[in-house]
Order: C-alpha cells, then sequence, then structure tokens
C-alpha cells in the first residue's frame, strides 16, 4: 500500500464520518453545518426496536434523547477492578474494534463526578457504593437476579448495571448486539432503557460425543456464541472421549486429557457457561462394557447395554469415572447421572433377587442413591432422566407422549400411587429432567410437571433439536417443539430446560444445531420471545447472519426435506442409519423385473431423482451465494453446502441407475437377437456409468469430509474400539463412510468389473 492510498482511505473514511454526523444534524447554514459534524446532539431516524435481539429482553424501551455514536466513545469504565469486571469490559473493548474498528480504553471509574463522554459504565450496584449512587435512579436488577442487567443510553453515556457478574456480562453481550444493528443499519444508538432477566435459571445445550469429537479451538469458538446469546451451561456426555487415567483402556484415541477439559472448564466460565459432564453408568453403556476387561459387569452376558447394580464393582468402575470427570471440570455445580432407557434389568440371578423384594422400581433406585450419596460426597448436584422411574410406576411414561384417551385416569392413578409410595427414596436435592422431544403440551407430561412442583422436586425439561436423524434436522416441527415445551416449562416453574443434540446417533456435524440452540435460549429467557415459528426463523437469521441474505429460510427448509430421499432412496427397507436396512438390486442381466423392463421397474425413483437433484441444487445455490455476504457463521453455510452437494451427487448416483437400466434392458434385447457386438456395447456403456457415477459421489463424499473437519478431529483413530452392537452405522465404522456405506454395499465397483468381464465374453474381434 503507497502513501497516496494510505492517504486516500484516511481521507475517505473522514469523509464517512463526517456525512454521517450530517446526516444526523438539523442545521441551517455553513457553519452550523461544521459544528454539528464534529459534536450535535441531534435527531436520527431510528430502526432499533429490541425485537432483533436474541434472545428477546423482558422490558425494552426507546427514550428521547440524543444518539450516541460508538465510533466517539472514549473509554469504558469499570466500577471495580476485578477479574469479571475487566472481562467484560475487554470483551465490549474487542467488539467495538471488530466492528467499528475504533479504539476505545479500559479504566477504573475513580469518581464518577468527571467521568469522560461519550463513554460506558459497567457495575455492580450490590458491590460497589459509589456506582450504586451512580445509578441510583435507574431500576434496580430485577429481584437481585445475578443474571438479571439493566441497560440505559442516555445523554452520551452508555451503563450497564449487573445484579451479578453474570448480569453484568449479559448486559454487555446484548450491548454487543445493539452495536452490530447501529453498525449494520448505519445509524447511532439511540436513547434507550432496557431492564432483562432470565425467566429460567439453567438455559442449557447438549454435546453428543458417542462417535466423534469436535476440535478444541471449535468448543472454544462455541462457547462465545452459546453465552452471546445467554445459555449457560453444556452437557458434555464424553462417552469414550475423556482420557480417563483410572481406566486408560476406555479412551479413544481421539479424547481430550483430564487437563484439556479442566482448562475448557475454566475458560467457559469466564463467559459464564458451566460444562456440566454426563457420564452413563447404568444404561446406555456399550462404550464401556464393550471392552473384555470389564464385560462380566454387563447385566445381561450378551449384552453391552447395561451394567448390574447390584454388583459393587460397577460401582468401583463408575465412581472412578465420575471422580476424574469432577475433577476435570472446577467450580461446576451439577452432574448428570445419565440412566436412561436401562434395556437390560432384572437379568442377573442377584437383580432378580432385588427386584423379588423391592419391585423394578425399588431396583432402580438402589442405582440412583448410590450415585446420588457419591455426588453428595463431592459437592455435586446430580440430574437424571426421568423416563425409568415413570416406565416402572405403571407405565406413567407413555402418557407423557400420547393423547389422553379413556385409560388416561386409570393410567395415572395406578402409576401416581406407586410413584407416592416411593417418593421418600428419590433425591431431593437432585434434579428430575423431563424428555419429551415432541410438543410436549400432552396431559401426561403437564401432570408429571406438577406432581414434581406439589412435591417440591426440582425439575429440568430436555427437547431436542435432532433425534436420530440424518444430516440436517427436521425444520417443520423441531424449533416449534422446542418453543413448545420450553414455555411449558417456564409455566411450570421448571428450574431450566436442555436442548439435546442426537444427531451423533448419526454422525451428524455440529453446526446443524445451532437454529435449536439459539430457539432453546430464546424461549427459555424470555417471554417476550416471538410468539410464532416463523418470526422466531426470521430473527435467527438476523442475528446468526446479519441482514444482507437473500432466501436462507427456505434454503434450509428446502436441504431439511432432501434427507429422506437421500436416507431411504436405495432402500427396499429400513434407512441409511441403523444396520438392518436391505437394498434395493442394481439391474441383472439374468432377471426381468414384474414391470416388464428394468427402465420401468425404476421409473418412477427417477421421476423422484430428477425432482430430487433439482431441489438440492437450489438449496445448494442459495447457501453458496449467501456465504460472502453474511457478517458471521459462513463456515455454518459451507457444511450446509457440502451436504446439499453431497444428496445431489447421491440423486446422480441413482440417475445413473436408470441409465444403467436403460442399458440393461437393450442388453438383453440384443442377447435375444443375437446381436453381440451390440451386447458387448451396452454392458461397457453399463460399466462405464457405474464407475463413473460411483466415483463422483465418492469425490462429493470427500468434499464433504474435508469441511467437516476442519472443526472435527478425524473419526476413529488407529486402535479404536467399535462398539459392533449398536445398531447406528456412525458408531460401526472407524471414519466417516458410514456415510456411503450402505452404497458401498451395492458395489459399483465390482457391479462394472463384472459387466465388463460378460462383455469380453460377447465382444466381436
Amino acid at each position: 500500500m503507497n502513501d497516496f492510498t494510505i492517504h486516500n482511505n484516511k481521507s475517505m473514511l473522514f469523509m464517512r464520518k463526517f456525512l454521517k454526523k450530517i446526516r444526523l444534524c438539523s442545521i441551517i447554514g455553513y457553519g452550523l453545518l461544521l459544528a454539528g459534524a464534529i459534536g450535535c446532539k441531534e435527531e436520527q431516524t431510528n430502526t432499533i426496536t429490541g425485537a432483533e435481539l436474541l434472545p428477546a429482553p423482558q422490558n425494552f424501551e426507546i427514550k428521547e434523547g440524543s444518539f450516541i455514536d460508538p465510533e466517539a466513545l472514549k473509554v469504558i469504565y469499570i466500577a471495580s477492578d476485578t477479574e469479571d469486571a475487566n472481562f467484560a469490559a475487554n470483551e465490549l473493548r474487542m467488539k467495538i474494534k471488530e466492528l467499528f474498528n475504533h479504539d476505545v480504553s479500559v479504566a477504573l471509574a475513580e469518581s464518577y463526578d468527571d467521568l469522560s463522554s461519550p463513554a460506558i459504565v459497567l457495575g455492580i450496584p450490590s458491590k460497589d457504593k459509589g456506582f450504586s449512587s451512580y445509578v441510583s435512579e435507574l431500576p434496580s436488577p430485577q429481584k437481585d437476579n445475578r443474571e438479571a442487567y439493566v441497560l440505559e443510553a442516555k445523554n452520551d453515556m452508555i451503563t450497564v448495571s449487573g445484579g451479578g457478574e453474570a448480569g453484568l456480562f449479559y448486559g454487555v453481550q446484548t450491548l454487543g448486539q445493539l452495536f452490530e444493528e447501529v453498525k449494520w443499519n448505519e445509524q447511532n444508538l439511540p436513547g434507550l432503557l432496557i431492564e432483562d432477566w432470565p425467566d429460567m435459571e439453567e438455559r442449557w445445550v447438549h454435546y453428543n460425543y458417542f462417535f466423534h469429537l469436535d476440535r478444541y479451538e471449535y468448543l472454544e469458538e462455541s462457547i462465545k456464541k452459546l453465552a452471546k446469546y445467554k445459555i449457560n451451561g453444556i452437557v458434555f456426555e464424553f462417552e469414550d472421549k475423556f482420557n480417563y487415567k483410572s481406566h486408560p483402556f476406555i479412551a479413544a484415541p481421539n479424547s481430550f486429557t483430564p487437563e484439556q477439559v479442566k482448562e475448557l472448564t475454566l475458560f467457559a466460565s469466564k463467559y459464564n457457561v458451566a460444562i456440566v459432564p454426563l457420564v452413563q453408568g447404568f444404561g446406555h453403556a456399550g462404550y464401556l462394557l464393550k471392552h473384555d476387561e470389564i464385560k462380566h459387569l454387563r447385566e445381561d452376558p450378551e449384552s453391552n447395554q447395561s451394567f448390574c447394580p447390584m454388583n459393587e464393582e460397577t460401582y468401583d468402575l463408575i465412581f472412578d469415572l465420575y471422580r476424574e470427570t469432577i475433577e476435570a471440570t472446577p467450580g461446576v455445580k451439577y452432574f448428570h447421572l445419565g440412566g436412561d432407557e436401562v434395556h437390560h434389568i432384572g437379568i442377573c440371578d442377584r437383580c432378580k433377587k432385588k427386584i423379588a423384594e423391592v419391585g423394578e422400581l425399588g431396583l432402580y433406585l438402589v442405582w440412583l442413591n448410590k450415585a446420588r450419596d457419591f455426588m453428595e460426597k463431592h459437592g455435586r448436584i446430580p440430574i437424571f432422566w426421568d423416563d425409568m422411574p415413570l416406565k416402572q410406576a405403571g407405565g406413567i411414561y407413555k402418557l407423557t407422549y400420547n393423547k389422553a384417551d379413556e385409560k388416561f385416569d386409570s393410567i395415572w392413578s395406578n402409576g401416581i400411587t406407586q410413584l407416592n409410595k416411593t417418593i421418600h427414596k428419590f433425591p431431593t436435592d437432585g434434579v428430575f429432567m423431563r424428555w419429551n422431544y415432541q410438543l410436549g403440551r400432552d396431559k401426561g407430561n403437564i401432570e408429571i410437571l406438577d406432581w414434581y412442583r406439589e412435591n417440591n422436586f426440582k425439575t429440568m425439561v430436555a427437547t431436542a433439536i435432532i433425534g436420530d436423524y440424518p444430516l440436517i434436522p427436521k425444520y417443520d416441527w423441531t424449533p416449534n417443539n422446542i418453543k413448545s415445551f420450553v414455555t411449558l416449562a417456564a409455566e411450570k416453574g421448571a428450574m431450566g430446560q436442555l436442548c439435546t443434540a442426537w444427531g451423533d446417533d448419526s454422525g451428524n456435524h455440529s453446526e446443524i444445531y445451532w437454529l435449536g440452540f439459539l430457539a432453546s435460549s430464546e424461549y427459555s429467557w424470555s417471554s417476550k420471545s416471538p410468539e410464532t415459528i416463523d418470526a422466531y426463523w426470521e430473527k435467527y437469521i438476523h442475528r446468526f447472519f446479519g441482514p444482507d441474505t437473500d432466501g436462507l429460510i427456505p434454503a434450509f427448509h428446502n436441504l431439511s426435506e432432501r434427507v429422506d430421499f437421500w436416507d431411504t432412496g436405495l432402500m427396499k427397507k429400513g434407512n441409511k442409519r441403523r444396520k438392518t436396512y436391505q437394498l434395493k438390486s442394481l439391474p441383472d442381466l439374468e432377471n426381468t423385473p414384474p414391470e416388464g423392463s428394468w427402465a420401468e421397474h425404476f421409473k418412477p425413483l427417477m421421476e423422484q431423482a430428477v425432482a430430487e437433484k433439482t431441489k438440492c441444487a437450489e438449496g445448494t445455490k442459495v447457501m453458496e451465494s449467501n456465504m460472502p455476504n453474511v457478517k458471521a457463521n459462513a463456515y455454518n453455510l459451507e457444511v450446509f453446502a457440502s451436504m446439499g452437494r453431497f444428496m445431489e451427487a447421491y440423486s446422480d448416483l441413482v440417475l445413473a441407475i436408470g441409465k444403467i437400466a436403460t442399458n440393461c434392458d437393450k442388453a438383453i434385447a440384443a442377447k435375444e437377437n443375437n446381436q453381440n457386438q451390440e451386447m458387448a456395447d451396452r454392458l461397457k456403456d453399463m460399466a462405464s456409468i457405474a464407475n463413473d457415477s460411483w466415483s463422483a459421489y465418492v469425490a462429493s463424499y470427500e468434499d464433504l469430509k474435508k469441511v467437516w473437519e476442519v472443526t472435527r478431529y478425524p473419526k476413529g483413530g488407529e486402535g479404536y474400539m467399535l462398539n459392533l452392537q449398536t445398531n447406528y452405522l456412525a458408531g460401526r465404522t472407524a471414519d466417516l463412510s458410514y456415510l456411503i456405506i450402505a452404497e458401498e454395499e451395492m458395489d459399483f465397483p465390482g457391479y462394472a468389473e463384472k459387466m465388463l468381464q460378460i462383455a469380453k465374453q460377447y465382444q466381436v474381434d
């Protein structure tokens, strides 16, 4: 860059600022114009309403008064020279630098009588008398909630008053979003007053590491992003991705060391995010019980799904795992015990005997209370899924998913009677996690939440952005399910919510979760959140990607709707997620299908593939065209584009079968007419089509793999022990090939070689 370029750029920057000031002023005459450009208190059209903020604040009010230009800010004052205050101030300083390329300093407020302006003042009134006096005319943070804050912009000063360190941090995050609006709308910050606090104390998301592990740096960036939207907890389901020192044979080759987890926990705590371990130690234990060293702890010798709760060695093992993950997550209040879907219970002789004494629910409580006692000794509050107690108490669980019918009252009465008899045996300090991944407002679900509240049990609810669906969530209903259950839980006084992400069952990428994660924050933080999911979608796109996008909402829906074809298009039965599928067959020279020809046999599939290919291409094009224009999260669109290209390549593979079918019909006809060379030519064409289409599909898979592994460690690793009892294909391969394993079984290259060998028999020299 030469001196002229530097000078010219500086001149242009000055003129942009000068013209910006001109737009803000009501001016008569050149002299007033110049004065106004330097420091006017002018009127300006405001486009900020508060509806753009995510999550929505509880109270947002535009006030009369001057606008504040962030590029004129001089200093961020902190009321107390604490680590938390300095951290919040520096986060805000970096945000201003990022958006406006403008430097502000951070200083301790020695006196509130001579603060330089325009400036920002950050403080916690309960911890600083001077700041308390300074904000005496402002509302107090709601109910002195540690996460509450008040934000005021007035007379060249911006003030953030926190109910605690978390509230101060969240006020800064809201101010950062307001500054984004200022930048995007090319306006200044209007006078305003925000009073804000969360409806729910705990607002968590779920990182599930059954079959993969995200890169450490990606997790750090994800934590910052989650904190921006006021998520305050991540349930880490480590499985074998934690490098246990007490039992090193458990750890996968790609796993986090205890030191890394501790470092990540301390990093997250700065952003008011707790890393909550989830270690399954009853059911869902295949990651442990697949190992020969501990097979003797199985409840069923033939299954690695469940531990025996009457074997004391079970607790020797799982308490070691609990202890290590507790030590690696210092300062965290909670520990998730799991305990759901224990499919093998009461099988061994010891457990049969115990069930005869106390019943299945009593046996479950043996495990739960031993785990609870361990947590009490180690200063953690236990959380556990509630499906097993509800199943074992007269089948109440099924009422939480089904519409009430004539059997409801009798099942409910019987089940509640059983629960009431054992109520004194449940941990009084534990947290029941009521999970429901549907709309959540069925009568049974409402009734059990009421029962928890009436009996003073702590409760959280769990929704899901995705179950075991592959690639992309079902966007037509999952966001609405999250809204439905989270808002119900808030009405019922639940202490929090967890947005689960079970996509690793199918080996999905973590970027697909953001829509659901932010929806869970939106609806657990504030009752002022959008009434409709359509309105939430608009806010999500605006906040996550910025204002300059085009067509993203229909494109996300479009690609989501394409997944079913990719999952089942070549299946006679089942889908590509589970090993129980049955594949269609490639055209066969020896057999004619019932339709009379292979082309007719595959015609409906080809028509569908043509439509799917077109729609995939449309969705992918929108993702790719928006990538240069978004303000943030372009990688998210890159991940979706990789899946769009991959599904389009799948459609091409299916269409290739149609071409093979046409040539196969011609080859059969040529054989019947003794046209040997024609038959040989058709067979060679079939081989060429099979090879070319397979190569293109694999190339698309490699493209996807390259994109995904920007943020994921390569799956598996040398020496990784697969869980060959799982039905999920994502757990039965040591790499990402579960995505194409079904098509690999069709063996396009082998089919091509077979056609070439047959062609040699008919080739005319």
